[in-house]
């Protein structure tokens, strides 16, 4: 016991040797780093993110006849697309929700300006029907490839079935066939 109390025991007799020693220093270093990340993770993260155009021009179609979504319109100067995606850079700047520009657009051009249709209503059915007539015809093909499974195991089944009567055969043809049996053996 007497090397574990040495052991314990400082210069002066009062505290083990370096406890107190390290502190400050580990507080000081505890300090830097906590200022350092916050000062990182505040340039880092901008004070107001800007949703960028595309996330309203790639949900709403370009009406200057092209039949493309607004955000890869072919048209170099497009007369509709251009000033269309100004005001949606505009609007959002300017803290407008991407979900609000896109009901004004629609509000004011109709849903024929919406690049997928709405889920509700009788647009559900552009939703659904794909979906069930894939189903409609995989249940269909499995129905008609077990009926002609059924039937031709049926057709196999009796053909093999069928005897032959020998009476119908005549005399002659019963004579040859016993004779050429007759001559194999």
């Amino acid at each position: 016991m007497k090397g574990r109390l040495d052991y314990m025991k400082s210069e002066n007799g009062l505290r083990p040797r370096g406890l107190r020693s390290g502190r400050p220093r580990f507080w000081a270093l505890a300090l830097v780093c906590l200022v350092s990340s916050l000062a990182l993770l505040a340039t880092a993260i901008p004070a107001v993110a800007v949703p960028p155009v595309s996330s309203v021009s790639d949900k709403i179609m370009c009406l200057c006849g092209c039949n493309s979504v607004l955000s890869v319109c072919p048209h170099p100067d497009c007369s509709w697309g251009i000033p269309a995606k100004e005001d949606i850079k505009q609007q959002l700047e300017a803290g407008t929700a991407p979900d609000a520009i896109i009901a004004q657009y629609v509000s004011k051009y109709g849903e024929q300006v919406l690049a997928a249709p709405t889920k509700r209503g009788f647009n559900m059915v552009v939703w659904v029907l794909p979906f069930a007539m894939l189903l409609i015809g995989a249940v269909a093909i499995f129905l008609l490839a077990r009926t002609w499974a059924v039937r031709r195991s049926a057709t196999e089944e009796s053909a093999l079935v069928v005897p032959v009567p020998v009476e119908d055969h005549p005399d002659e043809m019963v004579r040859r066939m016993e004779d050429e049996l007759k001559r194999f053996d």
